[in-house]
């Protein structure tokens, strides 16, 4: 099915007119409650909460995605099964665990998304000239093809399956204005580099990036790479011209959870624009950490800090949490952001792993981090026995 091109274009310029409109946080929420009240007759069309059509937010379930995503006959508006979704599929979500999950969206919501999106992360003029945008991930979807079909852009989608040698000759190749990637594959590309790229954007998403790491790997493609927030839920946040991540409240409702023993939060997300898969306060498993400072782009969006990791991800043991970005400053700014690491926390201790000759560096790094939050649990290193699933996590928990 082609793209809508007035659709994206409606939905580009809404996205430019957000941004240029939106001065305050009070100038948010009555967008917001403007929106939320546009979207009852889709609640009354989704079966799981079509009793609560016209309620407050506050009255609605709290869910996680996966609940969603197995309630998926409740949790359309086309009264669709699983079996019964051709036509609507955009694709599947990555899944950190390797669960991938299903979600649907309208061909007028994909040329939302596309004009969204384009409005967002790239200039002014991206719909007015020629783009090369190149995208890295694990599974193609109609989304992403749509970009192709919004207007004069070029667009190269590359699987993570390719071999890491053959995915950087071809995005060579392709000489992209515009590069999303996920940090494994940006820091893969820095160690081939022998000469910056001519990009005109460079953007991460799908596994948390420290600050060493990202200024690494702008000093050798030549361009700082920017965040990103895309999950199956929707197109959550996105850089400013600052490189700075903020939510995307122009469309969405974003609720706080706080995180006992920090400052972060796990976000509860209600999308103000899906009509075929609502998504109404999702609880996603995110962790999140407002900047200290407004950010000096003067968005009433909030800004928040890329994300670091997962809740569950979190070092916890009785009185001290240790938050994944501590331990990737730590050791990135020790060790070198251009060496690869793992570090597995358990109730009876850590596990760190790096490269044979910083892998005492690395042990010593956690040993002192931990003595800092007066943890006395003990410090093993060795060989790559913890492995990446789907996604690269440096920083893990495990219960067991």
């Amino acid at each position: 099915m082609p793209t809508d091109r007035i659709a994206v274009l409606r939905a580009w310029l809404g996205g430019r007119w957000s941004g240029w409109s939106l001065r305050s946080p009070e100038d948010v929420e009555r967008r917001q409650t403007r929106l939320w009240r546009a979207m009852v007759p889709v609640i009354h069309q989704t079966p799981a909460v079509s009793a609560l059509a016209g309620h407050p937010l506050a009255d609605f379930p709290i869910m996680s995605p996966d609940h969603l995503r197995g309630a998926f006959d409740a949790w359309n508006t086309l009264g669709l099964t699983r079996t019964e979704t051709e036509g609507v599929v955009a694709g599947f979500s990555t899944g950190s665990s390797g669960r991938r999950g299903l979600f649907v969206t309208s061909a007028a919501e994909r040329a939302g998304w596309v004009g969204h999106i384009l409005a967002r992360l790239l200039p002014a003029d991206a719909l007015l000239r020629s783009t090369r945008i190149a995208l890295c991930l694990r599974a193609d979807n109609q989304l992403y093809s749509d970009v192709e079909s919004a207007g004069p852009i070029r667009f190269l989608f590359v699987g993570l399956e390719r071999p890491a040698r053959e995915r950087f000759d071809q995005l060579r190749d392709f000489t992209p204005d515009v590069l999303i990637a996920p940090p494994q594959v940006l820091a893969d590309l820095a160690r081939r580099t022998d000469q910056p790229w001519s990009l005109r954007r460079l953007f991460y998403g799908a596994e948390p990036m420290g600050e060493a790491e990202r200024s690494w790997i702008g000093s050798v493609l030549g361009v700082r790479p920017d965040p990103i927030y895309q999950a199956t839920e929707g197109f959550l946040g996105a850089a400013c011209r600052f490189g700075t991540l903020h939510l995307n409240e122009d469309v969405l409702i974003v609720e706080r959870e706080a995180v006992p023993g920090s400052n972060r939060f796990v976000p509860i997300v209600t999308d103000l624009r899906r009509t075929t898969q609502p998504m109404i306060r999702v609880r996603l498993p995110d962790l999140l950490e407002p900047l200290a400072a407004p950010c000096p782009c003067g968005s009433p969006l909030t800004a928040v800090h890329p994300v670091e990791g997962r809740l569950e991800d979190l070092w916890r043991w009785p009185g001290a949490v240790v938050c994944p970005r501590e331990v990737e400053t730590a050791v990135s700014g020790i060790l070198g952001p251009e060496h690869d690491w793992r570090a597995l926390a358990t109730p009876g201790g850590v596990r760190v792993e790096a490269e044979p000759d910083r892998i005492e560096t690395a042990k010593s790094v956690v040993e002192t981090l931990l003595a800092g939050h007066g943890v006395a649990v003990p410090v093993t290193a060795g060989g790559r026995a913890i492995q990446d699933s789907v996604k690269r996590r440096r920083v893990r928990w495990s219960d067991g």
